[in-house]
């Protein structure tokens, strides 16, 4: 009978739970391809995500043997509907599993590595306390905007302002002055429903194309923006919520959406380099967050976001699969499992 381990971890209320042993790594000469054959193939991703073993709610990561050198450890984000370059909710957990587990042993007050994700290579600063990660700061991947402050035409909503940008991954960004719903988690499923019809004109009407990863080509996720205020530290702060495929929200700040919003506060002259931000999630959770950097790559202004936050082990699992279940890829009802 077939088994895998994982360990139960979110990061700031989004579960990011990694497997840490019972699968080989998929075939590939990179970690991008190895994510690509596993979105391909959907075996282990229905597997540890669909019902009975898995739900909508949740990521599952695979901590693989890095392909470059310089790296400490790769990991495979698998997400309800997409395999994604990068995610930083689950850089935290995967950096807390590795750590808190000992399979990187914690050897000193302030441990440094480097993860491979999909997309890149991700810096790791973790501040532990004997054998417990009390923070992680990742650096992130270049982010930047591509449509600012475009007009576009949604179903139900009529002609909203919005600015498409990468973080990480594709997002189109929404300031929350224009629909007026307050973040909270009573609002989630109306929330979840606006986004989605944003999503889908932002891809019909603006499109997205990476200047630097071509197969990158659609907006994958929508963050709804609260405005600026400053706590009582005089640091600028925000809450804002993430809408993920399908139809589900981000419960932590989310790294990859902050990134974003970090490049367009930049070009809004709203933060300046080394200012430090606060995100707020929709369960008021939060992350830490500074841009550290700004270069151009190819005509296209980048920057460089840190983004720090902590994850938590709730437990582990087993999974077994029965050569006679008679569902072995899982299943989903659309009671639970919206469809997109």
């Amino acid at each position: 009978m077939k088994s895998i381990e994982l360990v139960s971890v979110n990061c700031c209320g989004e579960v990011g739970d990694v497997i840490i042993s019972g699968v080989e790594p998929p075939p590939g000469k990179t970690v991008f391809e190895q994510a690509e054959f596993i979105k391909k193939d959907k075996n282990l991703w229905n597997y540890v995500l669909n019902e009975p073993r898995g739900g909508v709610f949740k990521h599952v990561n695979l901590i693989v043997p890095p392909k470059d050198p310089i790296a400490d450890m790769g990991f495979i984000i698998m997400e309800p509907s997409d395999v994604p370059p990068m995610s930083g909710s689950n850089s935290i957990c995967v950096a807390t599993v590795l750590l808190e587990k000992a399979i990187i042993p914690i050897t000193n007050s302030t441990m440094k590595l480097t993860l491979e994700a999909p997309g890149g290579l991700i810096d790791i600063e973790a501040k532990c306390n004997k054998q417990k990660v009390e923070s992680v700061k990742i650096t992130n991947f270049p982010s930047f905007v591509l449509d600012f402050e475009k007009e576009i035409v949604v179903e139900g909503i009529g002609n909203l302002i919005v600015t498409t940008a990468y973080g990480g991954d594709c997002f189109v960004l929404v300031d929350n002055k224009y629909l007026g719903i307050e973040i909270n988690p009573d609002n989630a499923d109306q929330i979840v429903n606006t986004c989605s019809l944003i999503i889908k004109a932002a891809n019909e009407q603006l499109g997205f194309t990476h200047p630097l990863v071509p197969n990158m080509n659609a907006i994958s996720f929508c963050m709804l923006m609260d405005k600026l205020e400053i706590n009582s530290d005089g640091i600028k702060k925000a809450r804002n919520t993430v809408c993920i495929r399908p139809k589900k929200l981000d419960r932590s700040p989310c790294g990859t959406g902050t990134s974003a919003r970090l490049a367009y506060m930049l070009k809004k002259d709203e933060i300046s380099l080394n200012e430090k931000f606060i995100s707020e999630s929709i369960l008021e959770t939060t992350f830490e967050c500074s841009l550290i950097s700004k270069e151009e790559k190819d005509g296209t202004v980048c920057v460089i976001p840190e983004i720090k936050g902590q994850a938590w082990i709730t437990g582990e699992q087993k999974l077994y699969l029965d050569n006679n279940n008679p569902f072995p890829n899982g299943y989903r009802l659309t009671d639970t499992w919206p469809n997109e």
